[in-house]
């Protein structure tokens, strides 16, 4: 059952979401819901090269400018992200604002900031499933690796800014 630990990215998330260990986790899926204009929760997938964390509690984002998931924003600004990996499991809840409609590096990309409002730990239930882990998060194939790291270095220090 995931627990609330605050609104302060952990240590932990702070590192994963730092942008300097790309190589670390440059095959590694972030899930993002936001709520759809009917009120259901809209997925998408980004990768760590789209999300980076500002400081404990502002997260920046790039997503594809006019994709659902930009438009709920602008609409609703309510937004999750699903974090999950075999080393922890987190859902950042927070409230995103569209900070440029356009990204100078990457021009289809609108350039979102999260001000997390929440974060929930979840893991399996050590009571009734002792044995339980999690084993693997999504994952996913860039067959030009170096090329994606080099671009999402771009991606990233513009987010920062």
């Amino acid at each position: 059952m995931p627990k609330s630990i605050g609104g302060d990215l952990p240590s932990e998330l702070l590192e994963r979401l730092s942008g300097t260990r790309l190589h670390d986790v440059a095959d590694r899926v972030v899930v993002v819901c936001s709520v759809d204009e009917r009120g259901f929760p809209h997925a998408a997938i980004l990768s760590y090269a789209e999300v980076i964390a500002v400081d404990r509690r502002t997260i920046r984002i790039a997503v594809y400018a006019g994709s659902g998931t930009a438009r709920n924003v602008q609409r609703d600004g309510r937004l999750t992200l699903l974090l999950i990996e075999p080393e922890f499991v987190y859902y950042i809840k927070g409230t995103a604002a569209e900070l440029s409609a356009s990204m100078r590096c990457s021009p289809h990309n609108a350039k979102l900031s999260l001000a997390v409002g929440d974060i929930l730990h979840d893991s399996p239930d050590t009571g009734f499933e002792p044995d339980a882990r999690i084993t693997s998060g999504i994952r996913y194939v860039n067959p030009d690796r170096e090329q994606q790291i080099a671009r999402a270095r771009e991606v990233l220090a513009e987010l920062r800014e």
